[in-house]
This record gives C-alpha cells, structure tokens and sequence, in this order.
C-alpha cells in the first residue's frame, strides 16, 4: 500500500463486497485505569462506503471499529513491524468486557480479530486488521458473519481510548 492509496475498510458480506474509505485512524498505549494491564487501543472511522448493496445503501452508515488489546506487560518497545496479535472475543469479562466495538447501525462487537504491524514510521503504524461480526443488516444471525479487513497507517493520538467496557 502506497501513501497515496486511498484507505479502504472491506466488509466481505454474505451477499458481497462493501467498501467505505478510512477517514480517521488512530492508536494509543496507555494503562488502564485498575494500572495492572496496558492497552493499546485501535480506532477506525470510515466514511459512507463507495462499494453497498442494495440492503444498505439507504443506510448511509459510517462505520467504525475499535480493537483493544489488553495486556499485562505490554509495552511500546513490542510495537516493532512482524508483531501480531489475537483478540478472539468480542467479549471478554477477564479484560474488563468488551474489548472491540464495531458500529455500522448498531455497536456490536467483533470476534476473531486479528493485529499485525507491518511497518512503524515514528509515532504512525501500518497495521492490516481483520475480524469478523454479525451481519451489519441482519442483526438476527440468519445470515453468515460479516468480515472486516483494512490496512491502513494509523497515527498515535493521546485521546484514543477505550469507549466500552
């Protein structure tokens, strides 16, 4: 991915591909407030998408995605290009509950999430993220998994925290 590439958030749905251009991306590591676990919290928002099917395109939705990984030792040093993480739960009560947040019409959380850090360029990451969640219009589960996958730079703003718990 070039600097000049447009930043594109994919939602692979049941029904096909829908694009929706990154307008904002952010990290930050920081402790959690009970000062045993570090956090490094991923932020995305996306613009209304280029790429819908007719189910969505009235919606007009912005979607966003917040990753938080939440660790007990780590540090801004593991922060280096080849690193890679898992958050399998959308949910996870031992991480003080939910630890990612999707929201397209309704703040869900992602599952399967997967962090790879392919480049570090000083305070900004080129991260590729992917995870998947309920489908963004059927938010009854009769429809397969929506799959979420950008790669993306992400710069380090102080006031990217956690929003859910």
């Amino acid at each position: 991915m070039s600097e000049t590439s447009p930043a594109e958030l994919i939602l692979e749905r049941f029904c096909g591909r829908e694009v929706h251009p990154v307008v904002r991306a952010t990290w930050n590591l920081y402790r959690d407030e009970d000062m045993e676990r570090m956090t490094l919290c991923i932020n995305l928002k996306a613009g209304t998408g280029t790429t819908l099917h007719e189910d969505t395109q009235e919606l007009h939705a912005k979607p966003s995605w917040e990753i938080n990984l939440v660790e007990p030792g780590l540090v801004e040093a593991m922060l280096v290009s080849g690193a890679e993480w898992a958050v399998p739960e959308g949910y996870d009560e031992s991480r003080g509950g939910y630890v990612t947040n999707f929201y397209y019409c309704s703040h869900e959380p992602s599952d399967d999430n997967h962090i790879h850090i392919l480049a570090v360029d000083g305070d900004r990451l080129l991260l590729s993220l992917s995870g998947e969640t309920i489908d963004v219009n059927f938010y009854d589960g009769s429809k397969a998994p929506t799959k979420l996958f950008v790669k993306t730079w992400f710069s380090r703003d102080d006031d990217t925290c956690r929003s859910m718990s």
